[in-house]
């Protein structure tokens, strides 16, 4: 009788013998085992006699090759012999005239920026105030420069200029009246012409490749390496800086001054890009607002306390595009002992100035007008600066 359930029943388990294992398959080698053995020598005495010499030539041939190599150059010999021969295949003469010593073409190629540098730096240093004597005045017979009034003027549609040379307290100065029709005759240039060149020339041979009717020194904005420097329209530095006031001069031409320098680097500068400046300078300090004199800073980048006298460079304002610089001559016995930042101040505001500035002065201290340097520079000839002020005679 079948069960009732349609199920396969399993089988019960017997514990006493292992469980069987359906489907299994037992695996039986097909191949049979093999069996290499090493030939061995057989015991003729002339086999074993050859097989002593085989033997003995390659324990030979192993020492030889595991010899020491006292004769084989080494790595870094044979890297500067790769070189030595490599160069001598791939240098060739630059085309061109080897440049002739001492000639300008010489003196760029071999120029050393950090040398020119430590030697202005030393020259800096060495420059010593010149004590004021009140009894000396300058001596018509002496060897110095000398212009009658009206003898240095420029006038065009588009530009005047009349310079004025001056004596007062021991003082010889210049006053510097310019008029121009458009800003862009306001325009600045660097030594070798690339803010980035890093060479440093006479402000007469930077306004030679230019032809202004006149120039200046200005900031010598590479000497100090930071601040917001901005040139005839273009950002090229905006590390803010503590030490200096910020000359402006906007899209119109009107000049202004920051004195204020707390704020976070790169937002001033960004703030004077978007109000289109068209120049900027960094030193001071700012001597004249609004007509008025401004309160000298007590401690600053240059001393402003009356007794120091030296050559000076200072740019002021009479009006729209007019413009007023004063250049004053300095550290010459019998022609100008040079100013003080109080005295340069009180001649802008003899001239009726609105706003003056004070540049780099001492030995920069340079007034260049149609291809001739007409002020005496205090080291005998001018010193090399990095970047010149230039009045051009047509707007751009």
């Amino acid at each position: 009788m079948k069960p009732l359930d349609q199920f396969k029943r399993t089988p019960v388990r017997r514990y006493d013998q292992p469980p069987r294992e359906e489907g299994r398959i037992e695996h039986v080698s097909r191949f049979r085992k093999r069996h290499f053995d090493v030939p061995r020598i057989t015991s003729h005495r002339n086999d074993r006699t050859l097989f002593g010499v085989l033997c003995f030539v390659m324990l030979l041939t192993l020492a030889n090759g595991s010899a020491p190599l006292g004769d084989v150059p080494s790595v870094q010999e044979r890297f500067s012999d790769w070189v030595t021969v490599h160069n001598e295949k791939t240098v060739q003469q630059l085309p061109g005239a080897t440049p002739e010593p001492g000639s300008e073409l010489d003196a760029i190629v071999n120029f050393d920026a950090a040398q020119q540098e430590a030697q202005l730096e030393q020259d800096i240093a060495s420059s010593q105030p010149t004590p004021y004597d009140p009894t000396v005045t300058p001596d018509p017979a002496d060897a110095f420069k000398h212009y009658e009034p009206g003898e240095l003027t420029y006038q065009t549609d588009k530009m005047s200029v009349s310079i004025e040379q001056k004596q007062k307290n021991g003082i010889t100065y210049f006053v510097c009246d310019i008029k121009l029709t458009d800003v862009s005759q306001l325009r600045t240039a660097f030594a070798g012409d690339d803010f980035q060149s890093g060479i440093y020339e006479a402000t007469s041979d930077i306004a030679g490749r230019y032809n202004p009717v006149l120039a200046i020194n200005a900031d010598f904005c590479r000497y100090h390496r930071d601040g917001v420097i901005i040139r005839n329209g273009e950002l090229l530095r905006k590390q803010n800086i503590t030490k200096h006031h910020l000359l402006i001069v906007d899209e119109n031409g009107d000049m202004s001054v920051l004195t204020d320098r707390s704020g976070k680097q790169g937002l001033v500068a960004n703030d004077l890009v978007e109000k289109n400046t068209w120049q900027t300078f960094e030193f001071g300090p700012v001597l004249v607002e609004n007509g008025e004199p401004t309160t000298l800073p007590t401690s600053f980048y240059v001393r402003c306390q009356d007794g120091y006298y030296e050559p000076r460079t200072a740019i002021g304002q009479l009006g729209p595009l007019h413009y007023i610089v004063i250049v004053v001559d300095g550290r010459r016995d019998g022609y100008s002992t040079g100013a003080s930042i109080p005295q340069l101040q009180q001649l802008f505001l003899d001239e009726g100035a609105e706003f003056a500035f004070n540049l780099d002065g001492g030995g920069s201290t340079t007034l260049y007008f149609l291809g001739e340097v007409i002020n005496m520079p205090s080291g005998g000839k001018e010193r090399s600066v990095s970047d010149i002020i230039m009045f051009m005679p047509n707007p751009v």
